[in-house]
């Protein structure tokens, strides 16, 4: 059970990175998702935090296609099927110090993946 929620916490901060990218494509650089604040309560209980994100998505792929990012923001949205928990629903709490760093973890190697694949900046 234990290295279920490492992995789903880990999974958790690449669908974070991942849908933070898209929102900034679609909003510009003063997105929600971009905000210390934000990623740290989304950090901690992702469901209650990111769900609403997630529903989000398909606005922020239509936001930057009319800013002219629509072709960065299509390969961010065709990764997100793959960045989903396996669980119903997203984790409810990622509190512990270990939870916390694998969805650091998996928020770096997201951003690292995209920036390869979209070159972002």
């Amino acid at each position: 059970m234990a290295n279920d929620l490492n992995a789903e916490a880990y999974l958790c901060g690449r669908l974070y990175a991942a849908l933070a990218e898209l929102e900034r494509l679609g909003e510009g650089e003063h997105h929600s998702l971009g905000r210390p604040d934000v990623l740290r309560k989304l950090a901690l209980e992702p469901s209650k935090h990111l769900t609403k994100h997630l529903h989000a998505a398909g606005r922020y792929l239509l936001a930057a296609r009319n800013r002219g990012q629509g072709r960065p923001a299509a390969t961010v949205f065709r990764s997100l099927p793959d960045l989903l928990p396996s669980g119903r629903d997203l984790p409810g709490s990622l509190r512990d110090t270990a939870l916390q760093e694998r969805f650091h973890e998996g928020r770096t190697a997201q951003e690292a993946a995209i920036g390869r694949t979209v070159g972002t900046g």
